[in-house]
């Protein structure tokens, strides 16, 4: 199997290295940038969701739980290993040494939006839409329709982040932290429900939670809900 590394930036975005080949990967599309493997990509991409313990328990509770040694907290310790030489700099300059590293390496930018902004990029066949995050928390939930599908963006409840899930709803609300769909379904700890209370496999489209640069530099042209 192969053994991924990451060696460096581009465009501010980490770039991944396998080992054996030396060639060098893009982390959101899979594709091969540089190296003998030009022209190949890792597969299909998948969705990387954020969510807790809990929530992937409801996904499915045979699910194996690998707690890297990164720093993290649980009940109120601290565990892991901070980077080595990085804590040295102490929190402050270490963003700073970041920020100049990541903004060296940009290229043309899309001015259309601010640099940093947070948000949830949607990528299928025919759509490329940026959907910003301080408009999906004013909302709560929003329908939207993409490729004549509605797709429903809400911030989940449990880890902060967005989602989008595909639903046949043409209308929702945030109660209660649940979101609650035209004709009964709702949503909550990040899974889909049908208005009898069953569990749905929900179909989510491509989605990548990111900043704008990150996005409109990989994915050229893409759209920006609201605008």
């Amino acid at each position: 199997m192969p053994r991924f590394e990451n060696v460096g930036l581009y465009d501010a975005l980490f770039i991944m290295q396998d080992v054996e080949s030396k060639t060098l990967w893009n982390h959101m599309t899979g594709e091969a940038l540089y190296g003998p493997h030009v022209g190949r990509t890792l597969g299909p991409m998948g969705n990387l969701l954020q969510m807790s313990v809990e929530q992937a328990l409801v996904y499915g509770p045979e699910m194996q739980l690998a707690i890297s040694d990164r720093p993290y907290l649980a009940g109120g310790r601290e565990f892991g290993n901070f980077t080595p030489g990085l804590e040295r700099l102490g929190p402050r300059n270490v963003d700073e040494r970041m920020q100049g590293m990541f903004i060296e390496t940009l290229g043309t930018e899309d001015a259309r939006f601010q640099r940093m902004s947070m948000g949830l990029g949607i990528v299928t066949a025919d759509t490329l839409r940026f959907y910003p995050m301080d408009l999906i928390e004013e909302h709560g939930a929003l329908i939207d329709e993409i490729d004549g599908r509605r797709l429903l963006l809400f911030v989940d409840s449990k880890t902060f982040t967005p989602a989008a899930i595909f639903v046949d709803a043409s209308s929702a609300t945030l109660q209660d932290r649940e979101v609650h769909l035209e004709g009964g379904g709702t949503v909550k700890m990040g899974a889909l429900y049908d208005a009898a209370g069953a569990r749905l496999d929900a179909e989510r489209p491509q989605q990548f939670f990111s900043r704008w640069y990150g996005l409109a530099l990989t994915f050229p042209g893409m759209e920006i809900f609201g605008s």
